[in-house]
């Protein structure tokens, strides 16, 4: 007998007591395309774990760093408001009318709702203006009517006016 043969024999003996010994490793040495199938997925299962896990950690970071600001959100919203109303970037007209509305006598809310009203006519008047010259101005089409400036004039002397 050779040394050579000896050191298989005992290398394959003891390998062969390891095989009987851990079954299942004799399966996967027995079966090595089924194995590398089971290590693949082993490895895209725990991939897969892995980015979970990140992601995970990952959004509850995010969660945990935003919820003060979300939290104080509301105050900074009130406090900036408060801000504009004291340095005046508010809708000026609007505030201006309801204040004169609520603080006005009964006969000075009258005379500023006339005046009110008197410029909305006015204004209205200048846009059926427009409207008549833009209407005269562009080609008829099928299913519009033209009327004339005085016909506009007589439906706007027909409506009820107020006092």
């Amino acid at each position: 007998m050779d040394i050579s043969e000896t050191i298989d024999r005992s290398v394959g003996t003891a390998f062969n007591q390891w095989l009987v010994a851990h079954p299942y490793l004799a399966w996967i040495v027995a079966h090595p395309l089924a194995s590398a199938g089971l290590l693949l997925l082993t490895i895209f299962s725990l991939w897969g774990l892995f980015k979970a896990i990140g992601r995970g950690i990952e959004q509850t970071w995010v969660f945990l760093l935003t919820t003060p600001f979300k939290l104080l959100q509301p105050i900074f919203g009130l406090l900036w408001r408060s801000i504009r109303r004291v340095f005046g970037h508010t809708n000026a007209s609007v505030d201006r009318v309801e204040s004169q509305l609520v603080s006005d006598s009964p006969a000075e809310r009258i005379a500023t709702i006339v005046d009110r009203l008197q410029s909305l006519t006015q204004e209205q008047e200048l846009l059926l203006q427009e409207l008549a010259t833009l209407t005269a101005s562009t080609a008829v089409t099928p299913n519009m009517t033209i009327i004339s400036d005085t016909q506009y004039k007589d439906m706007y002397a027909k409506l009820p006016k107020s006092t």
